[in-house]
C-alpha cells in the first residue's frame, strides 16, 4: 500500500516522479540510440535502392547491344512504305519500286438472311431461322465439365456421361485436342486425348501441368430435351497443315455467345452479326494465303451451314502482298515483314515509281541511352557525396515520444531535419565504394575490338571542372555524336567489352561489379536486400536487438527502483504517522484535563 503523504504534508508522487526521472536518463539515452541506429539503417537502405536500380538500368541499357547499336530508316515515301530499323538492322539503301498487291485476310458471309432480325441475346433455339429446325438441330443431352489440374497427370476423371468422340469436344487451356477412342499404336500425339467412355475418363498422351482447365462437351443423340448441333471449322498454318476447331452449338446459347467462342478459339477467326443485312460475317485474323489449294476457312457442321448459310464457295480469297524490291519481285503473306532485319510496311499499291528506305545509325537514341546513364550515375553520387559530407548536429539528439509532445508538429519537423542529419558524415565505406566507382570510370579499357576509342574523355564526357560536385560527368554531346556517328562499335565495346581482367573490361561493365560489391556491403551493415530482412542478419541490426535488450532490462530495474523509493518514502509516512499518533496521545494525558 502507497502512502501519499498524508502524515508529512509533502507531494510524495511527484517526489517519486522528480526521483524516477533522473534514474531514467540513461533510458532516454538508449531510446535515441535506437532511434537514430533506425535512421542510419534507412538511409543506408535509401542509398542501396538507389545503387540497384543504377545497376540494373546500367545492364538493361548501355550494356545492350540493341540500345547502343540502334539503326534508324528513313523512308523516301511514308504514305507508300514505311520501316523501323533495330541493332540487327543491316546499314545501306532497299529500293521498292512497285508494290502490285497488298496483302489481305479470307473472309466470307452468310449467302443469304438467317433470321427474320436475329435477336443476339435471345435463346438460337427461340429464334426464327430462315433454315427448318430439323435441318440445324439434333436433339439429345448436352453435357459439360471443367476440371482445373490439382497435379500433374495424364489421366482425367469425369464425373459426366460422355458421348463418342466424334460429338465430344476437349480443350486445354483453350487449345483443342482431337478426341479419339483407341490408343493408336504410336501412341498419343501432343495434340490428341483418348476418351473412354464406359470409364468416364480422358487420357493424355503427356502430363498436364498443375492448374491446367480442361473443358469438356459432349452430345448424346436421343434421350433428352437438349438441341445441339455439331460444326466445325477448319483453317491453314504458316505450314499449310490443318487447324480443325469443333464447336458444340446449343440451342440454350445466345448468337453473342457462339461468336465470342468462335472469336477465342484457335481458329484465328473474327465474327460478327450485321442487322442491316440480317447476315453473318466472318474474316480470318491473319492476312495472306495460307491453304495449299481452296478455300481458307472451311464450314461443316449442320448450324453453320443451314443456319448461318456459311459455305466455302461464297469465300472473298485471301492473297498475298506482291512486290518488286531491289528489282527481285516477290511476296509476303503480311504487309508487314523483314528484310535484312528490317522491319517494313507496306501502306499502298503503286507501280512506276521508287521508295528508298535508307539505314542510318540512330544516334539520338544511342545519345539518349549514355546519357540516362550519366544522369543516374550522378544521381548516385550526389545522394552519396551528400549523406557523407551533410553537417552533424550534436547539439540535436532524436527526439524522445514524451519531448515530441511537447512542440509543435513544425517544431519536431525542423528538429528531425537536424537529428536526422550526418548520421552518415564520412562513412568509410560509402566514401571507398564511391571512390572505386570513380576509379572505374575514369581507367581505360584495353579489351574490345581494335578501335582507338579507349576512354570517356574520348568520347566527350569528363568530370566537372567544379570540385564540389563530387566527380560528376558532364557530357559534351557534339563530341560524343561525332564518336557515335564515326565508331558506334567502339563506343559501345567502351562501356560493355567483356574479358578475364578489369583493365579488359568495358566501363559499365567494371561499374556493375563495384556496385554490386558495395550493395552486398551496405546489406551486410542495414540489410534490406541480399535476404537479410531479419535484425539478426545484420551488423546494425544486431545492434538494434541489442539496444532493444538493454531498454528491457533497465525497464525492468527501473520498475524496481520505483517500487525501492515508493518503499522507503512508504516507511517514512508510517513512521511520522505513528509519531504523530503518540504526540496527540500524550498531548492529550497531559493537557486533557484542563479544558
Amino acid at each position: 500500500m502507497r502512502l501519499s503523504g498524508f502524515a508529512t504534508g509533502m507531494d510524495i508522487n511527484q517526489m517519486v516522479k522528480d526521483l524516477m526521472q533522473a534514474e531514467k536518463m540513461p533510458l532516454k539515452k538508449l531510446e535515441q540510440n535506437k532511434t537514430s541506429t533506425q535512421w542510419k539503417i534507412d538511409q543506408y537502405r535509401e542509398i542501396n535502392v538507389k545503387m540497384d536500380k543504377f545497376r540494373n538500368n546500367t545492364f538493361d541499357n548501355v550494356m545492350r547491344r540493341a540500345n547502343m547499336m540502334m539503326n534508324t530508316v528513313v523512308s523516301s515515301n511514308a504514305s507508300l512504305v514505311t520501316a523501323t530499323g533495330n541493332a540487327s538492322t543491316l546499314e545501306g539503301t532497299l529500293r521498292l519500286t512497285e508494290v502490285k498487291k497488298l496483302a489481305s485476310a479470307a473472309s466470307n458471309a452468310s449467302s443469304a438472311p438467317v433470321a427474320d432480325k436475329l435477336n443476339v441475346t435471345g435463346k438460337l433455339s427461340e429464334q426464327n431461322f430462315k433454315a427448318a429446325e430439323g435441318e440445324m438441330w439434333k436433339t439429345g443431352t448436352v453435357n459439360r465439365q471443367t476440371v482445373t489440374v490439382q497435379q500433374s497427370q495424364s489421366t482425367i476423371d469425369l464425373n459426366v456421361e460422355l458421348g463418342n468422340p466424334d460429338s465430344t469436344v476437349v480443350r486445354v487451356n483453350g487449345v483443342s485436342y482431337k478426341v479419339v477412342e483407341e490408343m493408336p499404336e504410336g501412341g498419343l500425339t501432343a495434340t490428341q486425348v483418348m476418351l473412354d467412355a464406359d470409364s468416364k475418363q480422358l487420357v493424355f498422351g503427356s502430363a498436364l501441368a498443375r492448374n491446367a482447365k480442361v473443358e469438356v462437351v459432349t452430345a448424346i443423340e436421343g434421350e433428352g430435351t437438349d438441341k445441339f448441333s455439331m460444326n466445325s471449322i477448319t483453317t491453314f498454318n504458316k505450314d499449310g497443315q490443318e487447324v480443325k476447331e469443333n464447336f458444340i452449338v446449343t440451342g440454350n446459347q445466345t448468337m453473342n455467345e457462339v461468336m465470342s467462342m468462335l472469336n477465342r478459339s484457335k481458329a484465328g477467326v473474327s465474327t460478327f452479326y450485321d442487322t442491316g443485312t440480317d447476315r453473318v460475317s466472318i474474316v480470318r485474323n491473319d492476312t495472306g494465303i495460307f491453304a495449299p489449294e481452296g478455300s481458307e476457312m472451311r464450314f461443316s457442321g449442320s448450324f453453320f451451314e443451314q443456319g448461318l448459310k456459311l459455305s466455302d464457295t461464297n469465300e472473298i480469297a485471301a492473297q498475298n502482298a506482291t512486290f518488286t524490291i531491289n528489282g527481285l519481285e516477290t511476296t509476303r503473306r503480311s504487309n508487314t515483314f523483314s528484310v535484312n532485319g528490317m522491319n517494313i510496311t507496306l501502306h499502298e499499291t503503286f507501280a512506276n515509281r521508287e521508295v528508298n528506305l535508307n539505314v542510318k545509325r540512330d544516334t539520338d537514341k544511342i545519345v539518349e541511352t549514355i546519357m540516362s546513364f550519366v544522369n543516374e550515375y550522378n544521381e548516385l553520387l550526389e545522394l552519396v557525396n551528400g549523406k557523407t559530407s551533410q553537417e552533424f548536429f550534436r547539439d540535436y539528439p532524436p527526439l524522445t515520444e514524451e519531448e515530441r509532445r511537447e512542440l509543435s508538429e513544425r517544431e519536431a519537423e525542423l528538429w528531425d531535419e537536424k537529428a536526422m542529419s550526418g548520421l552518415l558524415r564520412n562513412d568509410s565505406m560509402l566514401r571507398n565504394g564511391m571512390n572505386n566507382f570513380r576509379q572505374q570510370m575514369y581507367g581505360q579499357v584495353t579489351g574490345g575490338i581494335d578501335t582507338q576509342i579507349r576512354q570517356l574523355a574520348q568520347i566527350g564526357i569528363t568530370t566537372t571542372s567544379n570540385f564540389r560536385d563530387g566527380g560528376k560527368l558532364e557530357v559534351n554531346e557534339d563530341r560524343l555524336r561525332a564518336a557515335i556517328e564515326s565508331d558506334a562499335e567502339g563506343v559501345y565495346q567502351l562501356f560493355a567489352a567483356d574479358g578475364p581482367t578489369q583493365a579488359e573490361q568495358g566501363i559499365a561493365r567494371r561499374v556493375r561489379t563495384s556496385a554490386n560489391t558495395m550493395i552486398e556491403a551496405i546489406a551486410q551493415r542495414a540489410g534490406g536486400m541480399r535476404g537479410r530482412t531479419v535484425n539478426q542478419q545484420f551488423t546494425l541490426g544486431r545492434e538494434m536487438n541489442n539496444i532493444e535488450d538493454r531498454m528491457t532490462n533497465f525497464e525492468r530495474r527501473m520498475k524496481q527502483v520505483e517500487q525501492r523509493y515508493w518503499t522507503q518514502f512508504t516507511a517514512m509516512e508510517k513512521a511520522v504517522s505513528r509519531a504523530n499518533s503518540q504526540g496527540e496521545a500524550l498531548f492529550a494525558q497531559m493537557y486533557g484535563g484542563m479544558q
